[in-house]
């Protein structure tokens, strides 16, 4: 390129003079360069002859100058930055939806999370978007996965399998001690991190309250559990309670009877009415199975079914001392709550029920089988209640 130590004045090129210097650059094996020398002007100027010759605003005499032209180019240019700009914020936001997770990671995470999303989104808005650079990215992709790496794969498979044999109702916490328990030497945030990112979500249920209406309640009789204190030995304390089931959208009621000590629920029953008929029946089963040798603890609410006559001879007959949760207390009687919460968050919730015998079937395969035997408790040191029971005789 030529330099110019003392630039001359300006000089105006006719037409023909600058459709002859294109012409003359259009030649094979000739370059703008050379051309440019040879007719004493500036290489940047026969370059942009060049370019307006292409857009029609420098033209041969035999062809027709297109008029406007440039200006129509201009706009044709703004409303494509508009899209331009337009895709580019479209593909921000979809980043953002994506990425919260990988806010605190280090280019480990966002190389993932580009390789995850570059088939959407160019690899270069990525890098950028990120603040990566293109060479770490595409060594990151050719290195050969670490150990650790490797372990999380198998980790993954593993957690897939706890939470599937489980039917989606543990957490990460409840697997993480499975695999405790099954000898993996592995910290719960590392549980927690390969939970997540398998996309598993335990099943949850909406806690709902409802009216006391307190009146309908007998006052009399007092609390034994002031403090809520968990006994240390089985058949020391039960508690008991009633809750509502549907079949066909017509209320069952489930009566309920739980050791105190192992959480193991030791006799239920299910019925088309709330009476006394069914919570006697409840306590008749769970006295036959257990067999208490007396100083035993009844605690339950204030409900008529646990306060009449027929069921406090029964109490009296087999020498179980009755606790009674304060007016409007449910609280005190939480660990029956926290059960009915558990079961319908696992195995109610989003099921219908046609008959009597289905929703039978479903609560025996659910307490007898799986609550009572295998399914891990966070009270009782993740063990299930047989277990716990097991391991304290």
């Amino acid at each position: 390129m030529p330099k110019y130590n003392n630039p001359r004045r300006t000089w105006k090129y006719s037409n023909e003079f600058k459709v002859n210097a294109i012409q003359l650059s259009f030649a094979v094996g000739i370059t703008i360069k050379s051309v440019a020398e040879k007719l004493d002007i500036h290489p940047f100027m026969l370059s942009r002859w060049r370019k307006e010759y292409r857009e029609g605003i420098i033209v041969a005499d035999k062809r027709k100058k297109v008029a406007g032209q440039s200006k129509a180019k201009k706009v044709l240019t703004k409303e494509q930055q508009l899209e331009r700009e337009n895709k580019e914020l479209k593909e921000e936001l979809y980043i953002l939806k994506k990425w919260q997770r990988f806010l605190a990671e280090e280019h480990q995470g966002r190389y993932r999370f580009i390789e995850k999303l570059r088939a959407d989104i160019k690899v270069t808005r990525l890098l950028k978007f990120f603040d990566v650079s293109k060479s770490g990215y595409y060594d990151w992709r050719e290195r050969q996965p670490s150990a650790r790496t490797i372990e999380d794969v198998e980790l993954k498979q593993k957690i897939q399998q706890i939470f599937t044999e489980n039917k989606g109702r543990y957490g990460s916490p409840r697997i993480f001690k499975a695999l405790q328990k099954q000898g993996y030497n592995i910290g719960k945030k590392r549980v927690e991190r390969l939970y997540r990112g398998l996309g598993l979500v335990a099943r949850v249920m909406r806690v709902t309250t409802r009216s006391a209406f307190y009146k309908r309640f007998l006052t009399t009789g007092t609390n034994l559990r002031p403090d809520g204190d968990v006994p240390l030995a089985k058949d020391k304390v039960w508690v008991a309670d009633v809750t509502y089931l549907k079949v066909k959208g017509v209320w069952r009621y489930l009566s309920v009877i739980m050791d105190l000590y192992s959480r193991r629920i030791i006799s239920w029953s299910l019925d088309k009415n709330r009476t006394m008929d069914v919570t006697k029946r409840t306590l008749e089963n769970a006295v036959k199975q257990r067999k208490p040798s007396g100083d035993l603890m009844l605690h339950t609410d204030r409900g008529v079914e646990y306060r009449g006559h027929v069921y406090q001879k029964v109490l009296k007959r087999h020498g179980i001392t009755h606790s009674l949760s304060r007016a409007g207390k449910c609280t005190d009687n939480a660990h029956m709550e926290s059960f009915f919460h558990s079961m319908k968050t696992e195995v109610i919730r989003g099921n219908v029920f046609k008959s009597d015998k289905e929703l039978r079937g479903t609560l025996g395969s659910y307490i007898n089988q799986y609550y009572n035997v295998s399914r891990m408790h966070s009270g009782i040191n993740y063990c299930s209640p047989i277990e716990y029971e097991a391991l304290a005789a």
